[in-house]
């Protein structure tokens, strides 16, 4: 009982801080947060458009490995690849060759190099990229046509060969050997947000329900074997802006609250403590350590500091030069002197009390020279 009184404090903050987990841990949602992620329920998610593809018969699987996906991949399937710029060529290249109808999110010129060549990033819009509007489908596709109007935008891109371009290239799809390939490059009609607005439910149903078996493949940057995959790759897009809106929020902060160092300015003091009052309290502390060794120090080291002063010595002048200079004032052995000075700590407080006292005694000495000494002098 003795030990939980003594750390009753410290127990509380480790219970506080115990107590604060296991709420935040009750606290968090149980879903998946990922961006794509088919049971993530935020905006960016794609639990919505899951729901309804299981409702139609649909089977899911939600796979993040590359061994996953590819043994999952196949004739009769959809693969759906959310970030396809982490896989490397080899792995592209193994899925546009599956036979799976292959739907890729917002592809990235040297992913699409690796499936196809019938559709590449439009080299006509600055960045790749127009902004997101509602528009008409504005090609053949039946896919595209029964589904009508939809959000558009994003990356875009333009189609030759057999491929069919979309949604003023935001959707675009060509074929592969056994199966198709999508790409989507407005990849809002996936989440949450705008998949229950126009024709994006209609058309995110189209292009991932085909099949009665879908893959829902959420790359790992840890999981893929290309050397290119930058570190960039590991980090949320927003932590960029929000760390500049951080770093400009401190600047501010210091540039408002900073000290600005002008001329000093003397305040009197609130109390003014006598030096024999600071001398006893020392000693009252010394005493309750039971710290006679470093009070033993601190006597030896301001007789030291004023033997030297008041022999004439240099400030950094050893213990055996004090000694020997000492011993020649006041005529005392050198190596009585030495003990004094530099000797064993003392046993008890009575030997500390006598410490004090000799070296008291010598100080006095060395101030009144012994009759010999001044007569050789």
């Amino acid at each position: 009982m003795t030990l939980v009184r003594r750390y009753r404090g410290v127990l509380a903050v480790v219970a506080l801080v115990l107590a604060t987990a296991v709420l935040v841990a009750l606290l968090t949602p149980r879903s998946d947060e990922a961006e794509f992620s088919p049971e993530s329920v935020a905006p960016g998610g794609g639990r919505a458009v899951a729901r309804v593809l299981a409702d139609r018969g649909v089977e899911i699987a939600h796979v993040r490995s590359w061994s996953a996906a590819a043994g999952a991949a196949g004739a009769g399937s959809t693969v759906l690849v959310t970030r396809p710029d982490l896989l490397s060529e080899g792995r592209l290249r193994e899925l546009a060759a599956s036979g799976a109808d292959l739907v890729l999110l917002r592809p990235g010129a040297a992913t699409l190099e690796a499936v196809t060549g019938d559709v590449v990033p439009d080299a006509t819009v600055p960045d790749g990229t127009v902004p997101a509007a509602v528009r008409d489908p504005g090609c053949d596709d039946p896919d595209a046509r029964a589904a009508g109007t939809a959000r558009a935008g994003g990356s875009v891109y333009t189609a030759s060969g057999d491929a069919t371009a979309c949604y003023g290239g935001s959707w675009v799809r060509a074929g592969l050997p056994g199966g198709t390939l999508t790409v989507v490059g407005q990849a809002g009609l996936l989440t949450n947000r705008w998949v229950a607005q126009d024709g994006n439910a209609a058309l995110a149903l189209r292009t991932l329900g085909a099949h009665r078996d879908l893959v829902w493949y959420l790359p790992d940057p840890l999981d893929t074997d290309s050397p290119t995959v930058p570190l960039s790759a590991l980090l949320p897009r927003w932590l960029g802006p929000a760390g500049a809106v951080v770093a400009l929020a401190a600047a501010l902060a210091l540039l408002w609250r900073g000290r600005r160092l002008g001329r000093l300015v003397a305040e009197p003091l609130p109390v003014v403590v006598r030096a024999a009052e600071t001398v006893e309290g020392h000693g009252r502390l010394y005493a309750s350590a039971r710290a006679g060794d470093r009070a033993a120090h601190a006597l030896r080291t301001a007789t030291l500091r004023r033997l030297r002063a008041g022999t004439g010595l240099d400030a950094r002048a050893g213990v055996a030069d004090v000694a020997d200079q000492v011993a020649w004032i006041t005529g005392r052995p050198a190596a009585a002197v030495r003990e004094l000075l530099a000797g064993a700590p003392p046993r008890d407080d009575p030997a500390l009390v006598a410490l004090a006292l000799a070296l008291d005694a010598l100080e006095r000495d060395v101030r009144t020279p012994s009759p010999r000494k001044v007569d050789q002098q």
